[in-house]
């Protein structure tokens, strides 16, 4: 028997525990997710998107209680909120 492919396996439950490892290491489980221009809260944490635009989108709060619905998601600078709020 010749075999036709560049790699043959001669168990067929290492190869499928191989795929499912590399499609899990594939999947970028376990990494963290680290880019530049990212937006750190005052305790440190990530702050996302989705969250910010909830607050700004929201049309029963008032900017005075949508500023501080952006100050407890750890939003500090004053022109960040101000640049948020004025769309």
């Amino acid at each position: 028997m010749t075999c036709r492919y560049a790699f043959q396996f001669r168990c067929p439950s290492f190869a499928l525990g191989l795929l499912v490892t590399l499609l899990v290491i594939g999947c970028g489980s376990g990494v963290d997710i680290n880019f530049s221009n990212r937006l750190i809260g005052a305790g440190g944490e990530l702050v996302v998107a989705e969250d910010v635009a909830w607050v700004v989108e929201d049309p029963t709060l008032s900017d005075d209680e949508k500023r501080i619905v952006l100050r407890d998601l750890g939003i500090e600078d004053e022109e960040l909120i101000d640049a948020l709020l004025t769309r």
